[in-house]
């Protein structure tokens, strides 16, 4: 097992069931009791996590249906202690204020998330556009939310099969995903169309599209910026050596390798330096 997933299906988030990780071992639960079952059950474990979900200073968060109250408290800042000696990475709003250095305070390694509000990214029709067609914002969305869950998952593949620390894993995504967002300012509807199957009509994609592509990069520029690893950002997943004692690696050869990693040099936490160790002579 190489990570473990908590993939809400709620309104505004639904579009994240579409991730994949096809070429790594990740468990994904939609609901929080097995999730945090299983994660108090492992508390011994060294785990990395993610989560996907509506989220606030305070923890991750529900929809509800009331609409004077839309959202409530689904993981507290009273169950962050499930996360003792793991990785975190949660795609949730403003979780890592109070609830992700909750988390550490309470063992977790390190925690990677946002300090502000990320929904902005995927709802451009609900910025002040008002002389921009609602399906047009909807199309240029669709692609967006499209594009942040492929580079998401190529990102969180990357990390935990090379031996790559926290910090670098957060700045390949937000790298990545500008990247991709940023040559939509040069692909033609016929493109947008054969790339991601979604018609813009000529005529609007010269006169919207662009303008709200750079609304979303000018967005993406705050939003990458308040995401932040608390705790050790010099984590390297221990999934990456199991993968290289598959493909046959011997010990000696191995042990060498993780001992002239710059990262795990640079870690803080011994008893995972420690577990590190054992796992790579075992």
């Amino acid at each position: 097992m190489d990570a473990i997933l908590l993939c809400m299906k709620k309104r505004g988030i639904r579009f994240f069931k579409n991730i994949k990780f096809p070429d790594s071992e990740v468990i994904i639960f939609h609901k929080k009791d097995n999730f945090l079952g299983l994660l108090f059950h492992r508390k011994k474990e060294y785990d990395n996590v993610m989560v996907m979900a509506h989220g606030s200073s305070r923890g991750i968060l529900t929809t509800t249906h009331d609409p004077s109250h839309q959202y409530e408290i689904y993981i507290s800042l009273e169950e962050a202690c499930a996360f003792k000696n793991d990785f975190v990475f949660a795609v949730s709003c403003s979780t890592a204020n109070e609830f992700g250095q909750r988390c550490v305070t309470e063992g977790a390694i390190a925690y990677l998330g946002y300090q502000v509000e990320i929904g902005g990214l995927f709802s451009s029709y609900e910025k002040e556009n008002s002389n921009i067609p609602k399906r047009i914002n909807t199309a240029v969305d669709t692609i967006i939310k499209r594009i942040f869950v492929e580079e998401l998952s190529r990102s969180y593949e990357k990390f935990l099969k090379e031996p790559i620390s926290v910090q670098l894993l957060k700045e390949f995504f937000s790298f990545s995903i500008e990247r991709r967002i940023s040559k939509l300012l040069s692909m033609s509807s016929e493109q947008i169309y054969t790339n991601y199957n979604v018609k813009i009509p000529p005529r609007d994609y010269k006169k919207y599209v662009a303008r709200i592509v750079l609304d979303v990069l000018s967005y993406l520029d705050e939003v990458s910026g308040k995401l932040v690893c608390l705790g050790d950002n010099n984590y390297i997943s221990a999934s990456y050596f199991a993968y290289r004692k598959l493909e046959g690696a011997d010990s000696h050869n191995l042990s060498d390798e993780l001992e002239a990693n710059p990262f795990f040099c640079a870690l803080q936490h011994e008893s995972y330096k420690a577990y590190l160790r054992d796992l790579v002579t075992a």
